[in-house]
């Protein structure tokens, strides 16, 4: 048994079997590898890793199913699936996978190799099957881990607000997680818990609005999406190399391609690329901002990146438990149906170019803009 002092939640305890697993390289890899990538350029604090919230998600999870009234060994099990549920993260976690799923698949699928193979796989093939663990992500198990009101999002959102410093990810997990009751195969909040969950999916709204995707972030994940590509292009790194290195190393080793070079220099050093205008999303679509893109550099003779925004507003699939039955959240909550409404209108086009190209050719590049027929 080991004890950690979680910066959420004091003193956690893992057994022995956890402790090795933590103990494994592939795991100890996600101390490498930030939460938030590069969000620090804007809020200093968000350094935390993969590794802590992985530790906070499973004891979570083992919180949640004791309340659910799951039997030791299911706990055991769900808390095993909460732990390893991000093992499959590489170099600058969602913004790496974002370029490099087309190469690599997703964290989940690799996840699943890693926890299929290897030393993972062997310690957890000593008392259970390492392929019960990782199915988990298809029942109801999983889903105390993966739904709206999991505890992935839970830890995530609170641990996020509480290293960037915000007040955006204050959600009262002691009462959602009190309402909580399993009907059939999926995991609902109980009438008394509308208002925290309604809270959780706001404080969803508004880190994705005001922390994960602020402009000078947004900025900065279109370099490190350069990057990536850049440094793969040149053959400088081989896609799958990105498993293993931790963001450091990865910085490193673009640093070290021709064509990548000056975009992770640019991150490094906080050299970023500037907003000359936006576009309302409605204007264009993702595949014209591309095309947009490409025909400016061309006709100004330089980098000009036209980076459209992710879409991170999903549909809410909770229900709640009222005294008719299972409902609908999105059903019972204005506030609720209201978020996907406010995320469509916030949604902008960046036109981004480094600084000396805005000041010199930003009015020319405007009225290009305005006469893109894409």
């Amino acid at each position: 048994m080991v004890a950690i002092k979680d910066e959420l939640y004091g003193m956690i305890k893992f057994d022995e079997l956890e402790e090795r697993i933590i103990d494994t390289p592939d795991f100890q890899r996600l101390r490498r590898i930030t939460q938030m990538s590069v969000t620090n350029l804007v809020y200093p604090g968000a350094n935390h890793t993969r590794f802590e919230h992985s530790l906070g998600t499973a004891h979570l999870s083992s919180v949640i199913s004791g309340k659910l009234g799951f039997e030791d060994e299911e706990k055991r099990k769900i808390k095993l699936f909460a732990l390893l549920h991000d093992i499959g993260h590489i170099a600058f976690s969602h913004e790496g996978e974002d370029v490099l799923r087309e190469y690599l698949g997703d964290h989940e699928q690799l996840g699943r190799e890693i926890i299929l193979k290897g030393e993972i796989a062997d310690i957890l093939n000593e008392n259970y099957s390492a392929k019960e663990i990782v199915d988990m992500q298809k029942n109801k198990k999983g889903m105390i881990v993966e739904a709206d009101i999991g505890a992935d999002r839970m830890d995530y959102l609170k641990r996020d607000a509480l290293n960037t410093g915000v007040a955006y990810g204050v959600i009262d997990i002691d009462r959602i997680v009190h309402t909580l009751t399993v009907e059939g195969d999926e995991l609902c909040v109980g009438e008394g818990g509308l208002e925290a969950a309604e809270s959780l999916l706001v404080a969803r709204f508004m880190m994705f609005s005001a922390v994960y995707l602020h402009k000078t972030v947004r900025i900065a994940t279109a370099m490190l999406h350069r990057a990536i590509k850049e440094s793969i292009k040149d053959g400088t790194i081989k896609p799958g190399e990105f498993i293993n290195m931790g963001d450091e190393v990865a910085y490193w080793r673009m640093e070290q391609s021709p064509s990548a070079k000056k975009y992770a220099e640019g991150i490094l050093k906080r050299k970023l690329y500037k907003e000359i205008m936006f576009i309302p999303e409605k204007k264009i679509s993702r595949e014209s901002a591309e095309k947009l893109g490409k025909e400016l550099s061309e006709k100004f003779g330089c980098d000009i990146m036209v980076d459209y925004p992710t879409q991170f507003w999903k549909t809410v699939e909770l229900n709640v438990k009222t005294k008719e039955g299972l409902k609908p959240l999105t059903e019972l909550s204005v506030l609720v149906r209201s978020l996907q409404e406010a995320e469509e209108e916030r949604r902008r086009i960046l036109v981004l170019a480094e600084e000396e190209v805005r000041k010199s050719k930003g009015e020319e590049i405007k009225k290009a803009v305005s006469g893109f027929n894409g």
